[in-house]
């Protein structure tokens, strides 16, 4: 896994999903570094690999940014919108178009690598595996590609839209669906494993931790299902349908819900550990860092809490809406807005 304190090479920090950063963080968010506005809106999460921050933007470019004075080290022009939050592996930034394509880009001169058509809107995030590219589509696609030249290893077509990001494991691949479906399939052949239904489709990406595949669905509900078999292991009921994913640390599991609160459960059960005061719609996911955890939310606001007790630690209102995920390292917190503006700030 790479050192995340400093690097963050995709969505949620690394390949574990589980959210969790080495970053001591308990204060701060009241200096700004730097700030640079993009020419439109940022709908997916920045990442940081070595001094650099990648982010798609919805005018179908891909920024490459210096993360100590937000200087533009070089960009590439997609054929569409973007909305896929980035991830680096080796040498390659891969992300995904609203073209239906998946793009590698190599990310020191900024130049493709290879493009791979899938086909309807690709909002995921790229999760790798070894020498494998994974990827869903809105158009029910969930596709296995070559790391290396992106030539499609296997292909499954789902009755539903892909925009759940894919948590990969040596065993397993997870992610919900569209149709109110979590599957859990054969990385090497893309066949069922099983699937476990809810009531309303799935948005966010799911976490697994100590044997639990834990996410969120649009029917209200935060369910815990063994990761081997795909059987329910506990259920929690929010006030309105959940698009956020969920981040695991220190025994708990924190989401966000479109009911405007923040919940802390613990992981064996399901119950509450803690519940923010009402925030409004919360469709990000939270980050958890050693003894904070960190939201930002709907109308403008960057929060962390204290990871055992829920109480505010920090906050800054930067303005416009947040529905990305912070970059949190010792150093700074970087942050995309839905204007477009990028921060970092400490």
């Amino acid at each position: 896994m790479a050192d995340i304190t400093t690097n963050w090479v995709t969505f949620l920090a690394s390949n574990d999903r589980r959210g969790g950063t080495a970053a001591v963080r308990t204060s701060g968010l009241k200096e700004l570094i730097w700030k640079v506005t993009l020419p439109e809106s940022v709908r997916s999460s920045p990442v940081l690999r070595d001094g650099v921050l990648y982010v798609t933007c919805r005018n179908g470019i891909l920024y490459a940014l210096d993360s100590r004075g937000g200087k533009e080290r070089w960009t590439y022009q997609a054929g569409d919108a973007l909305r896929s939050t980035p991830s680096v592996s080796g040498n390659l930034v891969l992300f995904g178009g609203d073209d239906g394509a998946v793009y590698a880009v190599d990310r020191t001169a900024g130049r493709l690598a290879w493009k791979t058509e899938i086909g309807g809107q690709v909002w995921t995030s790229p999760v790798v595996l070894g020498d494998t590219v994974f990827s869903g589509s809105t158009n029910g696609a969930f596709v296995s590609m070559d790391r290396g030249t992106g030539k499609v290893r296997w292909k499954r077509d789902f009755d539903g839209q892909i925009l759940s990001t894919a948590y990969v494991t040596e065993k397993l691949i997870y992610f919900g669906c569209g149709n109110g479906k979590l599957y859990a399939l054969d990385p090497a052949t893309g066949k069922d494993a099983w699937a476990h239904e809810t009531d309303d489709g799935i948005a966010g990406a799911p976490v697994v931790i100590d044997g639990l595949v834990v996410v969120g669905s649009e029917d209200y509900t935060v369910r815990a299902v063994d990761a081997a078999s795909g059987k329910l292991r506990w259920k929690f009921e929010t006030e309105y349908g959940i698009q956020s994913t969920p981040a695991a640390s220190a025994g708990k599991v924190f989401i966000g819900g479109k009911d405007g609160f923040f919940y802390a459960l613990t992981l064996a059960d399901g119950k509450v550990a803690w519940k923010s005061k009402p925030l409004r719609t919360i469709t990000a996911a939270p980050v958890a860092a050693e003894g904070s955890v960190w939201l930002q939310g709907f109308y403008g606001a960057t929060q962390a809490f204290d990871i055992n007790t829920g109480e505010e630690q920090a906050r800054m209102s930067l303005g416009g809406s947040l529905q990305s995920t912070p970059i949190v390292t010792g150093e700074a917190v970087y942050l995309a807005t839905y204007p477009g503006v990028v921060y970092a700030v400490r």
